[in-house]
């Protein structure tokens, strides 16, 4: 049909309610069923700049057609997006209205300076509506259209008939592609044939009462005829109850339902519902009442002792220094609060903390007291101690003659621990009367007076560990078993798992730039860098990673020679020549001492002082010393970084370490004290890694010391918390002792059954795995969203294993110790599907490599992937029949094998190779085999 236009541009004719009566007719008559499309999840964002990886993340999204956005990973995930276009209203300095002139269209003004009216009767209406809307949409890589008319026109006849008519035209100019209306503009399942589907904003919650009233039965209906109905409510975030029954309403109609705010600006409130993975840990005080700064967030005692537990659970754990104005989080994005034992508060302070507690605790969000700083509350009702159920005064009890353990619980305690009662800190506490205790310790003062402490317990509001010695004597609690009481809650989660990739721990080795120009004791004074190279690096085919300083290479630094800088620029060509060194940069000059405590330690320059450090030394290294082909792929920080610093490195796109342990290290404490450090934290708004998460203070570059720790972790049943990291410097090859500890650790590490990658590799792991996403579709049932740099998920092996037909991005899966193993395909986007059990038809999977593995299929009965590694790749199957046989060629070479008692194959194949295989049934057991 062609519009007919009127002699004066915005008048409307009765000619148009005949057309529209037409239209609707014509449409009846060429009724045809719409195809299913098979969405199963709808995201919604209309802001400019809308959310990238739950573009990723859903089946379906509705976007405008202004947005900024690359299209590109999601149509590689299968994911497809739709483009809203107002058919109404025109933007000044837009495009749209450019065209409009252009094509002599009259644009009638609003009361919005900035906001023009189209008019659809006028003859170059539907021209300007597909050049100037349509075009530029599908340019962008959109899947389809949703035509909307905006705020600012007047819904009528004459705006019904225009958009069926574009819906016409889209249709017939992109075949490929799919046509939806708004459901405000009433035209229901009549469309069927014309447009594939509705898009309803606010179902129950719509403005208008009478549409909200009669829009279920409207939308009921287009749906029964075939078409797509994408349907929007609006909801509260702090409404988590409320959203999920509006969630449940919409899927009940039969329409894909989405729950978000009335801004419309990518608010996931469900169904499919983001799980938070924040702790917020609230600590310090205000400088200015309490005589000093409060220290930073790495040295609470939560960073110490707690951080690493809640980081192994999964939680991204965010540090908020109570100052004065420091605002409080309103949102129930949360998994968890902790009171840090360091939090000191003013009384305006705790009344505030005390209020918030008591909205946090009515999100159910639960509560770890890891001090008691609530001592006098301004009023009964904000008593912690009422809101809480505890017992006791809460006060310090002094004087202590005899103390005892009165009660313990051992699954909680840490093994191998001789418990005693511990009088340092020791509080009138009681835990409420339903408590679950793990630890409580009993006292008797000078004058016969009974005390009671409960250390450690869990409550229905939360739990409770204060042990005020663990500082200088360590704690007596097993802090990752009782933070995952803690946290049980609130549900199974799965943990991005940065100490594993493929089923296999993951080794990385790290040379820093010290002694690098220093001369050996051995025969003929070679370096240490010239040892270092000719009996270490190319004696050991692992990935190596080796960082230098420029200054000391150019004779800058203090103490050099500027002389012998040809002599060091060889020596640093000869190592990065070996294929299996990679390059990083330790500033452009770096302190030739180790750094003990942070007051002794000296942050990185600022401004363009900082990015000399870093970009310039990284320059030099790449021009000078790098052989094609390779570039820097990390910044080894030779003391704590600033958060500007980190903020640089990422916005050049290069990883980086931090000395952790140096940082978080206090003199004069016991070794018990001594917990597993973080792998990363969030500091400043910055992203930071630790080169190290697993040695004392001074040890880091002790090969003896290192190989000593390495095999107590490698014992049956321990606990999994750290990459095997081996961190040296150039000096640790400075006379043949060194020289023997290294090989031995090397030699150590080359033997035992880990997976090596470089220092870079898993630095980028580790920042992956603090900014992943994780949604629940239904229990047991997630979409996880990174960079596909963290490549394994954990959970508990009670929770099951996963489906491999409806996983997506799962290729394998290993369970060890209590702990399941999941094994992803690096993508965006990874969904996780649990079931029980093993499913009864096996399917092929990957149960472990040494190398890196690349699925190209992957079926029940067949395989095809790809190995690389340094070495020759060690490799495990498993979804094999019991004693079955399997058929594979090994790049191009057949070669036949039969499965284990677990229907297993373990495979060594070549460095680089190229496999196919096929499983086989078992052959029929009879009396004769």
């Amino acid at each position: 049909m062609k519009i007919l236009t009127s002699a004066t541009p915005g008048a409307i004719r009765p000619i148009w309610a005949f057309r529209f009566l037409f239209c609707l007719l014509l449409l009846v008559v060429n009724l045809k069923a719409a195809p299913q499309n098979g969405v199963h999840s709808l995201f919604v964002d209309f802001s400019p700049r809308p959310d990238a990886q739950l573009v990723n993340a859903f089946d379906l999204s509705v976007l405008s057609g202004q947005a900024e956005v690359d299209l590109e990973p999601a149509h590689e995930l299968g994911r497809r997006a739709f483009a809203t276009i107002d058919i109404a209203a025109v933007k000044a300095n837009s495009f749209a209205r450019a065209t409009a002139r252009k094509l002599s269209m009259n644009l009638a003004p609003t009361t919005n300076e900035q906001v023009f009216l189209s008019d659809p009767s006028h003859e170059n209406w539907m021209k300007w509506a597909v050049s100037a809307l349509a075009d530029p949409v599908a340019k962008k890589g959109f899947d389809g259209f949703v035509i909307r008319l905006g705020p600012e026109a007047t819904l009528g006849d004459h705006w019904r008939v225009a958009a069926l008519e574009l819906a016409q035209v889209l249709k017939r100019r992109y075949q490929d592609k799919q046509v939806l209306l708004d459901a405000d503009f009433g035209i229901g399942s009549e469309a069927v044939g014309v447009v594939d589907g509705l898009l309803a904003l606010g179902v129950h919650t719509h403005a208008d009462k009478a549409v909200a009233a009669q829009r279920p039965v409207f939308l009921r209906h287009a749906i029964s005829r075939g078409m797509l109905v994408l349907a929007v409510e609006f909801g509260d975030a702090s409404e988590l109850t409320t959203n999920r029954a509006a969630a449940r309403q919409l899927a009940d109609l039969g329409a894909v339902p989405f729950v978000t705010t009335q801004s419309l600006n990518g608010v996931n409130l469900g169904p499919v519902e983001e799980i938070s993975r924040r702790v917020l840990v609230l600590h310090g005080w205000d400088a200015s009442e309490n005589g000093g700064p409060a220290p930073a967030a790495e040295s609470t005692v939560t960073a110490r002792f707690l951080h690493a537990p809640l980081e192994w659970l999964g939680c991204e754990v965010e540090y908020l220094k109570m100052e004065k104005g420091t605002t409080l989080p309103t949102d129930s994005a949360l998994r968890g609060v902790v009171i840090d034992p360091g939090l000191i508060l003013n009384p305006e302070q705790q009344t505030k903390v005390l209020m918030w507690l008591r909205y946090v605790r009515a999100q159910k969000v639960p509560l770890l007291l890891a001090g008691m700083p609530f001592r006098h509350p301004a009023s009964p009702e904000l008593d912690i101690r009422a809101q809480l159920g505890l017992g006791g005064t809460c006060a310090l009890s002094s004087r202590l003659e005899k103390a005892s353990v009165a009660r313990m619980e051992a699954s909680e305690l840490r093994s191998g621990t001789a418990l005693t009662a511990r009088t340092l800190g020791f509080m009138d506490l009681q835990a409420p009367e339903d408590a679950r205790v793990v630890l409580s310790c009993a006292g008797q003062d000078a004058l016969g007076t009974q005390h009671r402490f409960d250390q450690a317990f869990h409550a229905s509001w939360g739990s409770a560990w204060m042990e005020p010695a663990a500082l200088s004597a360590g704690p007596q609690v097993d802090l990752f078993a009782f933070a995952s009481t803690w946290l049980g809650t609130r549900g199974l989660i799965p943990a991005p798992d940065t100490t594993t990739r493929e089923g296999r721990q993951i080794f990385y080795a790290l040379v820093s730039s010290r002694g690098f120009t220093q001369p050996s004791t051995l025969q003929g004074l070679k370096l240490c860098s010239e040892i270092m190279r000719e009996q270490v690096l190319s004696k050991y085919f692992l990935p190596f990673t080796v960082a230098v300083s420029e200054a000391e290479l150019r004779g800058t630094s203090k103490g050099a020679q500027a002389a012998h800088a040809q002599r060091h620029e060889l020596i640093a060509r000869a190592i990065y020549d070996l294929p299996h060194v990679a390059a990083a940069s330790n500033a452009f000059a770096t302190s030739d001492t180790p750094v003990a405590t942070p007051e002794e330690s000296t942050p990185p320059p600022a401004g363009p002082e900082m990015q000399r450090q870093v970009a310039g030394s990284m320059s030099y290294i790449h021009q000078r010393l790098l052989p094609s082909g390779k570039s820097v792929s990390l910044m080894v920080w030779p003391t704590a970084p600033t958060a500007e610093s980190l903020a640089f490195c990422q916005q050049i796109g290069v990883p980086s370490l931090s000395p952790a342990p140096r940082r978080l290290a206090q003199p004069f404490i016991l070794p018990e004290a001594e917990p597993a450090s973080a792998q990363g934290m969030v500091l400043a708004g910055a992203s930071e890694v630790f080169a190290t998460s697993q040695f004392r203070t001074g040890e880091e570059s002790d090969p003896a010391a290192q190989l000593t720790r390495l095999q107590a972790s490698a014992k049956p049943g321990t606990r999994r918390i750290s990459p095997v990291g081996v961190h040296f410097d150039f000096q640790t090859v400075q006379d043949e002792a060194g020289i023997s500890a290294t090989t031995r650790l090397l030699d150590w590490c080359s033997t035992e059954p880990l997976h090596a990658i470089t220092a870079a590799d898993h630095a980028a792991s580790v920042r992956d795995a603090m900014r992943t996403r994780i949604l629940q579709l239904a229990p047991k049932h997630w979409i996880v969203l990174n960079d596909g740099r963290a490549r394994t998920l954990r959970l508990p092996a009670s929770a099951g294993v996963p489906d491999l037909v409806r996983s997506r991005g799962i290729h394998g899966y290993k369970v060890q110790d209590g702990q399941l193993y999941l094994h992803t395909a690096g993508l965006p986007r990874t969904e996780i599907v649990l079931q029980e059990t093993a499913a009864q038809t096996p399917h092929l999977h990957l149960v472990e490599s040494s190398g890196r593995v690349q699925f190209i299929d992957l079926a029940a009965r067949r395989a095809a992937f790809q190995v690389r590694d340094w070495r020759p790749v060690e490799i495990v199957l498993g979804g094999f029949e019991p004693f079955g046989e399997c058929v594979y060629q090994e790049n191009a070479r057949t070669y036949a094998m039969m499965a284990d008692a677990e229907g297993r194959v373990r495979l060594e194949l070549a460095r680089q190779a190229a496999i196919i295989i096929e499983s086989r049934p078992a052959a029929p057991r009879t009396a004769s085999n």
